[in-house]
């Protein structure tokens, strides 16, 4: 393989790995644990952080998105973010 071919099969590779990354990848706004729900404002039992760690506390895994309409915001986890 010449290096012209050997450097574009490369760049392809790598496009398509960062590409399968960011897909699964954390978005910095879902909050999937207890550590991740203390960040949010409010309190324990009101206000953001109780709405995430009543969600992330149900007995099937689910997390959280303090930026979906209210309603919307606890998901089940699936991997995806």
């Amino acid at each position: 393989m010449n290096a012209v071919r050997r450097s574009a099969v490369t760049a392809l590779l790598a496009l398509a790995l960062f590409a399968f990354s960011a897909q699964a990848h954390h978005t910095g706004h879902e909050s999937r644990t207890v550590a991740d729900c203390e960040k949010l404002p409010g309190t324990a039992t009101a206000g953001e952080r109780g709405g995430c760690l009543r969600c992330v506390q149900r007995p099937r895994k689910h997390h959280f998105h303090p930026d979906y309409p209210a309603g919307r915001r606890c998901r089940p986890d699936n991997g995806k973010p």
